[in-house]
């Protein structure tokens, strides 16, 4: 295939996995690099760089329209940033050696499924504000450890910000799209350093330049599309989103 029709096939599934990641809240790569994977390159570090690049610009574009709206718990925010920078570095050094991953994608398909089928029945979880817990020195700690070990398989496969968002819902108790509120700039950040070690290490923008750069044009395009969205629907509908996808993402996932 020749460049030109790899970059507007990845830039076909980057908009269309960017707009549903960013609008659910996550899990953009467990829907995006199966498919460059597929169906636009074949080999495995480079198909995680270019999604890596799509999902980098979603967040960007994601945080940009966030902070506009709202703002953040600088503690818990830091916390999270600084646990899952050491976690995705873990993961991204992992990455380099021969690991077979499956077992830890059927683990996180099931669970994806099980919190999909428990926030079906809980209809309010996540969708009306409640009062939130309180962020002391408990919830700091369990926010590190989790996104330390959400982080170490973020590295490995990536699509793991959708954990991040049911944390806050079901543990901090938020509504969905103040959940994204954090796990949008975490995870750009956390990208910028990740996405730049996988781009220096696969040499990508010099190999594949086209497809770099619609990658990168296409996830700003789909954050901003999915965010905006999130805000003109609303939590209900973000949350009917989330839950399809974790089914659906789940089952797939586990099957294969």
């Amino acid at each position: 295939m020749n460049d030109l029709f790899i970059a507007l096939i990845a830039g076909i599934i980057a908009i269309f996995s960017t707009v549903v990641g960013s609008f659910s809240g996550g899990a953009t790569s467990l829907i995006m690099f199966p498919l460059i994977l597929m169906f636009a390159v074949g080999n495995y570090m480079d198909a995680f760089t270019v999604n890596k690049i799509g999902t980098l610009f979603m967040t960007i574009a994601a945080s940009q329209i966030h902070s506009q709206k709202h703002k953040v718990n600088i503690k818990l925010f830091v916390t999270l940033l600084i646990s899952g920078l050491i976690g995705t570095a873990i993961g991204t050094y992992i990455i380099q050696y021969e690991l077979n991953e499956a077992l830890f994608k059927q683990i996180l398909s099931a669970c994806l499924i099980i919190m999909g089928a428990y926030l079906f029945f809980a209809k309010n979880k996540g969708v009306h504000a409640r009062e939130h817990r309180k962020i002391g020195v408990f919830a700091l700690v369990i926010a590190a450890l989790f996104s330390t070990f959400i982080n170490v398989l973020n590295g490995i496969f990536g699509g793991t910000g959708m954990f991040l968002t049911l944390f806050f819902v079901l543990f901090l108790k938020t509504t969905f799209i103040e959940s994204m509120i954090y796990t949008m700039p975490v995870y750009a950040i956390i990208n910028v350093f990740q996405t730049s070690y996988l781009s220096y290490t696969t040499n990508i923008f010099e190999r594949y330049p086209l497809l770099a750069l619609t990658m990168a044009c296409c996830g700003l395009l789909g954050g901003m599309i999915g965010t905006n969205l999130q805000y003109l629907k609303g939590n209900v509908w973000v949350k009917r989103v989330a839950v399809l996808v974790m089914i659906v993402i789940g089952v797939k996932t586990f099957i294969a």
